[in-house]
């Protein structure tokens, strides 16, 4: 038995498909079915049976599964302490982000980690909150770059700072004559109960994003009419500014995107919890390594 063979059985289990798993592992399908068939054999018993929605781990499945993340966890604890012994001469670092997050943290982290760390290679992989926090469960990742609230796990996490989010509809809305300003402010304000009534262009419920404006719209007391729903947040800011309806998002992207009909964006009270936290979240039941020690002092650094 070796760490790869472990890592086969729980693709498999992930992926509840040979043919998925193999791809994910870039292997070839019958090689993996191969294996899986002869480590069936050497045990004694299935691993898997085939269900309506894929392969179903037998209870001696479970058992192996089990033991896999168990002994892959200590593997990855033993390395990460070699790492450590080695004062960060050399490892690897495995960050997970959202494709927004990336974009705007990791150009200011990464290229100061390789100069501080160069023998310590950095792989990184994208996903959405819920792929993210799947990752981080199974001890995929060391790292992830993400927003509060956690969904779905139990995980440590270290807070970066507290961003303010924006309400955003079109220049001739009726919700701009709502707004009122204050000083020293970059927009307006807006009192997110007026938009009650109004129709709402949103981000899809499983999106950290989405959670957020369902917090605010919540806190407002509005069940909010949903006239559009979208995986992307610069969607919901170009239909926002034609009109279409209201829509909530960071300030932070408002740099992103551009749109031809730029929309009116206006802040929050506190009181609406209209911000979202910055965190880089880890595995709860792991020790940090160096390079991920490092890695989350200089996402500090970065926005201090």
């Amino acid at each position: 038995m070796n760490t790869r063979e472990l890592e086969y059985i729980l693709a498999i289990a992930k992926e509840k498909s040979i043919s998925k798993a193999a791809e994910k592992l870039y292997v070839t399908q019958p090689a993996l079915s191969l294996f899986l068939t002869r480590l069936e054999s050497q045990l004694g018993t299935p691993l898997f049976i085939r269900g309506a929605s894929g392969l179903i781990p037998t209870f001696a499945g479970e058992r192996y599964i089990q033991m896999s993340r168990k002994v892959l966890k200590d593997y990855r604890d033993f390395e990460q302490e070699l790492c450590d012994i080695s004062s960060l001469h050399m490892g690897r670092l495995k960050v997970g982000t959202s494709a927004h997050i990336g974009s705007y943290v990791l150009p200011q982290v990464i290229p100061l980690f390789n100069r501080t760390y160069p023998n310590i290679e950095v792989s990184i992989s994208e996903g959405n909150s819920q792929v993210l926090e799947h990752m981080i469960s199974g001890n995929e990742l060391d790292v992830a770059l993400m927003h509060l609230p956690l969904k779905h796990i139990e995980a440590n996490y270290v807070e970066i700072a507290r961003e303010r989010y924006v309400m955003a509809f079109s220049k001739d809305h009726p919700l701009n004559r709502k707004l009122y300003p204050r000083e020293g402010e970059t927009y307006p304000y807006i009192d997110p109960r007026a938009a009650a009534g109004q129709k709402f262009v949103l981000s899809f419920p499983y999106q950290r994003v989405r959670q957020i404006s369902d917090r605010i719209l919540e806190k407002a007391g509005i069940t909010p009419d949903i006239i559009l729903t979208t995986s992307s947040v610069q969607t919901a800011l170009r239909f926002a500014g034609v009109g279409l309806g209201v829509t909530f998002l960071p300030e932070s992207y408002i740099q992103l995107f551009r749109c031809t009909h730029e929309p009116v964006f206006c802040y929050m009270d506190d009181d609406f919890e209209a911000y979202w936290t910055f965190v880089v979240v880890y595995p709860g039941d792991v020790t940090l390594s160096g390079p991920a020690r490092a890695f989350i002092e200089l996402t500090k650094e970065a926005y201090c």
